[in-house]
């Protein structure tokens, strides 16, 4: 039996870049690359950038350390459980692709594949994770779009078919604002990088010429500028800032009321400015809870940041070594 101390390696695909991560048992990050997409990205391209990063993990590898045969992916749009890419706004040609198939035998590996926020969510709920040790908790990350997943009993829950765990396409306003998957009222085109556009751009005044001017001269996205600008006393910002909290609130309140699952993690590129604001957002939670008090709401922040897709994929590939290993 061998002794080397074994590593899996990890990959986050999203719609600019695949991070990937060479990942130890004790979740040390011992090696990590990354190269550019895009909207051209198909099953091709994909393979071979998947190839070259996991070739030059592996040579990154410290001495004695075995690299696992199996890899995880994880990638930005709805995974259904066979393997297909169901939906990507960000991966256009990749969707309705059987993606598993495609790169088990692109790659010549054993690949498993999930969701980059389910993936997220695995690598909070692990060592080191602001979830660690918590067995039921909820993940949704606030960037460009909305993801979110949802652990149960330590495990991934994904639903029926894999569709499972969508709040930033659930509707919290019926016939309201349009999001990005053609419905309208989803959370998402409420409180995103992408509703903060739209909200800005509709707003009167001299508030949209603000916030461009700090997208363009400080590279800021419009979300952070919209905060920004409300940490500084303009009104304007911040009663758009105020109306995103709610609605918020509102989703984060519902899934509560749904799932009975009171463990919230935050993360992705406008939590840190939502987190600051954790008093008027409880109380936006509050607001819609049913039975119970805000004050048995957990809200903790996400830990793992840009690594958490990367993280979370190594850590599904070792769980299925684990599960074979048990089997044998």
């Amino acid at each position: 039996m061998s002794t080397a101390r074994k590593a899996w390696i990890g990959f986050d695909v999203g719609g600019q870049s695949v991070k990937a991560v060479l990942l130890g048992e004790d979740a040390e990050k011992l090696a990590e690359a990354k190269r550019p997409t895009g909207l051209v990205t198909n099953a091709g391209t994909l393979i071979e950038a998947l190839a070259d990063l996991g070739v030059r993990l592996s040579k990154a590898a410290p001495g004695g350390c075995e690299v696992a045969e199996t890899v995880g992916v994880g990638i930005a749009g709805v995974m259904a459980s066979d393997g297909v890419l169901a939906g990507s706004p960000n991966l256009p040609r990749m969707v309705g692709t059987q993606v598993r198939s495609a790169l088990t035998d692109g790659l010549r590996r054993s690949v498993v594949i999930d969701n980059d926020a389910n993936c997220a969510a695995l690598a909070e709920g692990w060592h080191g994770g602001a979830a660690d040790g918590c067995a039921d908790f909820f993940l949704l990350t606030l960037g460009s779009g909305i993801g979110s997943g949802l652990v149960l009993g330590g495990a991934l829950y994904h639903g029926a078919t894999g569709y499972g765990c969508e709040l930033g396409h659930t509707i919290i306003v019926a016939g309201g604002r349009r999001c990005g998957c053609g419905n309208r009222g989803c959370l998402e085109a409420y409180v995103s990088e992408s509703a903060a556009r739209s909200l800005v751009a509709e707003a009167a005044g001299e508030l949209p010429a603000k916030v461009e001017k700090l997208v363009n001269e400080r590279k800021w996205g419009h979300a952070h500028a919209l905060f920004s600008l409300a940490d500084e006393g303009d009104r304007p910002a911040a009663d758009v800032v105020g109306g995103m909290i709610r609605m918020l609130g509102a989703g984060l309140g519902s899934a509560v009321n749904l799932l009975d699952v009171p463990t919230l993690v935050l993360g992705g590129g406008i939590a840190p400015a939502v987190l600051e604001r954790e008093p008027q957002l409880r109380a936006a939670i509050g607001e819609f809870l049913f039975a119970r008090p805000v004050e048995a709401v957990t809200i903790l922040g996400a830990r793992r940041g840009s690594d958490a897709g990367a993280v979370g994929a190594a850590r599904l590939a070792m769980l299925r070594d684990e599960a074979e290993d048990a089997v044998r």
